[in-house]
């Protein structure tokens, strides 16, 4: 073999070398590609999903009209014996015998119509919404119920329209220990707007004192631990008497009605007292 040959021999074995080191180049570059695929097409994809689900667990969750509607039918059926209420996604409708309410959800806020007809009744459902979200928020039934009982106006998830209430479903009032009530031992006048307090008067205790501001009249309710004539007096800012009227209590239950005329305009209503003869 001569030199020739050689050289020619040595190019080739070099040339196969080059060729050899850039197949194995490619065949890197090729992992290297599938790889990214993989990675871009599988393994982001399960993280995103994985993030997606961390979100969807910090979803608020709102009180359901039907968890309201369950709390009419069972905290209000020893009360009213055939109350029922049936809910949707955005109402609630209520019998109780020939008495049809339909309350509807409108912008997160429930839209109660009070029925001047059958005012304790209406009462006592509106209360029991506003009981029953405050519960859901709050887990305690006990101070949600002192709490709705003492609403007289707008407060915290709650606002009054004329004969309309309107109750948040995302909001909810703050439930209330009845211990931190004040105390009154005799006829005490006070603020019309206030029934945070319980009156002990010829030992006969008063407590879950409303009053229900109307367009017509002015109605004054609460509860009395025992027998007795309950005297109810109205009065000016300058606490000068505009009206008095008493009532025997029924059932542990008093309920005294003012009609506005014109003496007894609802604007001068500023102050009222309780007292037990």
């Amino acid at each position: 073999m001569n030199e020739q040959d050689l050289m020619i021999q040595e190019k080739i074995k070099k040339r196969e070398k080059t060729d050899i080191m850039i197949a194995y180049a490619m065949i890197v570059i090729l992992v290297i590609c599938i790889l990214i695929v993989v990675y871009l097409k599988f393994i982001r994809k399960d993280d995103s999903i994985s993030n997606n689900d961390d979100t969807t667990e910090y979803t608020v969750n709102y009180v359901s009209m039907g968890t309201i509607a369950n709390d009419i039918n069972n905290n209000l059926k020893d009360s009213y014996n055939g109350i029922n209420a049936n809910a949707s996604d955005k109402s609630i409708n209520i019998n109780y015998g020939d008495l049809l309410y339909d309350i509807k959800l409108n912008n997160n806020e429930i839209e109660f119509k009070v029925d001047n007809d059958n005012r304790e009744l209406s009462e006592a459902i509106y209360k029991e919404m506003i009981a029953s979200i405050c519960t859901y928020y709050s887990n305690d039934r006990t101070g949600c119920v002192n709490a709705s009982n003492d609403i007289t106006g707008n407060t915290d998830g709650v606002r009054f329209a004329g004969d309309n209430i309107y109750i948040s479903i995302t909001n909810s009032i703050s439930p209330l220990n009845n211990n931190d009530k004040e105390l009154y031992t005799e006829e005490t006048i006070t603020e019309i707007d206030n029934t945070n307090y319980e009156l002990l008067l010829n030992d006969i205790g008063i407590n879950n004192i409303n009053i229900d501001m109307g367009n017509i009249d002015i109605s004054i309710t609460g509860n009395i631990s025992d027998n007795g004539k309950v005297v109810v007096k109205l009065y000016d800012n300058d606490n000068n008497l505009l009206e008095s009227k008493d009532v025997d209590s029924a059932d542990n239950k008093f309920s005294i009605n003012f009609t506005y005329n014109d003496k007894l305009v609802k604007d001068n209503i500023k102050k009222y007292s309780i007292n037990i003869e």
